[in-house]
């Protein structure tokens, strides 16, 4: 609603040329409402012989005249006088739908892509962020929904046309010329031009108490749509402060529903069917210079009821590199229906092949621990357990450690070598305490997997299961993950209020404080492949502010705000090999997909691939090496 409110202020201010002039929120006369038979008039209806009042009036009723509405214009501020800049340019596309209450806005700069996306569908509202991909939605007002609206002009009160109030663009403004008809002012029609192959009625407004009109509209013959206007400041004059002009319109056509949902790739400026303009350009190909980045492999889901499908893709690691083209993505086949929960693959610390535990019967409760050749597309099964957790890879990628769960309340950790051989159930050591079950695993030290429980961390050596302590955990909740040198340990501490980001050598000694949070958790925590950066999501304990993505240096130095989600969904997050880029997954207002942050520039984008669709759901994300 308070965004509504600025838009009401801009546009009071807008309206009121001169003096004193107050927006009201009531409607002083019933809209026609949606779905009646009116439609574009053919009747012209201004001339060089219309007085004011027939002006004023066309203006009035102008939405009457038409049920659907596509423009492509130009916005063009200029420079305040003495000022030696040159014009700001931008674009903006206008899709609108009176009969159904919906909208669509592109609006980008005059000669780049467009960059901003909002749409309506006659019941939600969702903005989409294109340079970054973020997006969110709300609904649409109840009394924004009011189709063909005609105002009654009141003297000192405006009533701007409420489903403008939702869009508040300047180019979706002069679809609207019945907010500008309601001043206490006079309409002189002073030529005839043509303005985007229509005949329009070039007009000057003059407020009653100037000398010197204060806009100059050229209004459609027709319809009284403003198809251009020129703005010379509350004063009026000659001086062009600021113009719109229409380059292409459209009345009535009929819009497919998809150009008001979420879209199925990042929209950009096109025609008024929506189809981009490079939408025909060939598949990209990757340069052999950026083949260092690897391969990004995750999961789309599309989730439309009736047709719910999930395929396992890849592609090149280098589509994450920036928002440019990508080639198709490629489909991983799998001897496994995708039918359940899923989790990204966990890949070697060489990359030559990937673990991945998944469900294997129908109902689900039987797993299989599998290993993935991506060279020669081959799954082998290692073992199964009733319920297996996402594997630990020993850093000499020889070993695999997980967890298994009988689904009766016990759970176990086992260690199996990557022949599939020498499965060893780690938890029957005798040498663990028996009073420190259920132990966590929490990943690998060298040939050691570390083991958390009662309070306390172990180090269990698989080849000859030799159990030694290593120190007090300083909290039973927080996780320790392992750099990849094992050198070091990351954690996260709750005392009070305060959350600590601690750092503590295998041996317990030297503990360092990172950083500091108030009443937060961290999870998931990540290490970069050289070991010199931490990423981590930041959550606040009342859930409902978000959450944030951090990265750190090692030396605790260098902590920024990368990212942050208003749904609080972050999960899978993970480093480029060479650690200059971060990728996460998250939820937002169109669906849930992937995001790659640039940790130089510390810019954000979303990955896309030509034949994967947007408005299926990207899930479970990892990064080969």
């Amino acid at each position: 609603m308070r965004g509504f409110l600025v838009i009401l202020i801009v546009l009071s201010l807008f309206l009121s040329a001169c003096g004193t002039f107050e927006v009201s929120l009531a409607t002083p006369a019933p809209a026609i409402p949606p779905g009646s038979d009116l439609k574009a008039t053919a009747v012209p209806k201004l001339s060089l012989a219309s007085s004011s009042e027939e002006i004023q009036q066309a203006m009035l009723e102008s939405a009457t005249n038409w049920l659907s509405i596509w423009m492509d214009g130009t916005i063009t501020q200029y420079a305040m006088d003495g000022a030696d800049t040159p014009p700001q340019i931008s674009r903006e596309q206008v899709w609108i739908d009176l009969s159904t209450n919906r909208f669509r806005i592109l609006r980008g700069p005059g000669d780049g892509t467009a960059e901003t996306f909002k749409a309506c569908d006659g019941m939600t509202i969702l903005e989409m962020d294109l340079k970054t991909g973020q997006s969110q939605s709300y609904p649409l007002p109840e009394f924004a929904a009011v189709g063909q609206f005609v105002p009654t002009p009141e003297p000192g009160y405006g009533y701007p046309q409420p489903l403008w109030g939702q869009i508040g663009t300047p180019l979706s403004q002069l679809a609207f010329s019945s907010d500008l008809a309601q001043n206490d002012g006079t309409f002189k029609p002073v030529a005839i031009e043509f303005v985007a192959d229509r005949e329009t009625v070039v007009v000057d407004w003059t407020y009653a108490q100037n000398d010197l009109p204060s806009w100059r509209m050229w209004l459609d013959s027709e319809t009284a749509v403003i198809l251009k206007m020129q703005s010379f400041g509350k004063g009026g004059g000659e001086t062009i402060q600021t113009e719109a002009a229409v380059n292409q319109v459209i009345y009535d056509d009929i819009f497919a529903d998809s150009l008001f949902r979420a879209p199925s790739s990042l929209p950009q400026f096109g025609d008024v069917t929506g189809i981009s303009s490079d939408a025909a350009q060939p598949v990209s190909t990757i340069s052999p210079q950026l083949d260092s980045l690897g391969e990004i492999y995750f999961y789309v889901f599309d989730h439309n009821y009736g047709n719910e499908t999930s395929k396992l893709v890849r592609v090149p690691g280098a589509c994450a590199a920036g928002p440019g083209p990508c080639p198709e993505a490629e489909e991983i086949p799998t001897p496994f229906g995708l039918n359940f929960s899923l989790a990204s693959l966990v890949w070697s610390p060489n990359g030559d092949v990937a673990a991945m535990s998944y469900p294997v019967s129908e109902d689900g409760n039987k797993a299989g621990l599998f290993l993935f050749d991506p060279e020669a597309q081959t799954w082998d099964s290692l073992t199964e357990f009733n319920f297996i957790d996402p594997p630990f890879w020993s850093p000499d990628g020889n070993w695999l450690a997980f967890r298994v769960q009988d689904g009766l309340g016990s759970d176990e950790i086992y260690a199996i070598k990557r022949d599939g051989t020498q499965l060893t159930n780690l938890s029957a050591n005798e040498k663990l305490p028996g009073d420190g079950g259920p132990y966590i695993l929490n990943g690998w030290i060298s040939n050691n997997v570390i083991l958390r429980g009662n309070n306390l961390v172990y180090l269990m050596r698989v080849e000859d299961g030799f159990v030694r302590p290593l120190f007090e955990t300083p909290s039973a909740e927080s996780d320790l993950v392992p750099s990849p040198d094992g050198s070091f340990l990351v954690y996260f501490n709750i005392s009070g209020q305060k959350t600590t980001l601690n750092l503590v050598a295998p041996d317990g000694n030297t503990p360092r404080e990172l950083a500091a949070f108030q009443g937060a958790s961290l999870y998931p925590m990540v290490w970069s492949p050289d070991g010199a950066q931490l990423a981590f999501a930041k959550t606040m304990g009342d859930g409902t502010s978000g959450q944030d993505v951090y990265v750190i240096g090692r030396d605790g130095r260098n902590l920024h705000q990368v990212y942050y989600s208003r749904n609080a969904s972050i999960s899978a997050i993970s480093f480029s090999p060479d650690g200059r880029n971060l990728l996460l997954q998250d939820d937002d207002a169109a669906g849930r997909h992937i995001f790659i942050i640039d940790l130089s520039a510390f810019e954000q984008h979303m990955l896309q691939a030509p034949n994967l669709p947007l408005d299926w759901w990207w899930l479970a994300p990892s990064w080969r090496p």
